[in-house]
């Protein structure tokens, strides 16, 4: 492989790692927002028990959520630091 191919191929796997970071940040930006705005009409609407119940499943998911979308930053972070490895230090053909 060409220097030029590999730093192509680096430069795409630096722009879906950015890309994953501003989209994970929007989609949290938008929960947070959403969640807000939803506890507060479901704490009017329901009883506290009731309430705390759904709180805590909904944190529940966004953990796992975090979790799988940091599992899947480090994947692409790994693979950028491959991609670079291999073109500085790759064989030269």
């Amino acid at each position: 492989m060409s220097l030029r191919y590999m730093s192509r191929v680096g430069a795409r796997a630096a722009q879906a790692v950015r890309e994953s970071s501003s989209t994970a940040r929007s989609v949290k930006d938008k929960a947070q927002s959403a969640s807000s705005s939803s506890s507060s009409s479901m704490a009017r609407s329901r009883a506290p028990a009731a309430g705390s119940v759904d709180s805590s499943r909904v944190s529940a998911v966004a953990a796992a959520r975090r979790k799988a979308e940091e599992e899947k930053r480090k994947r692409a972070e790994q693979a950028l630091r491959t991609v670079m490895f291999l073109s500085v230090w790759g064989p030269n053909t």
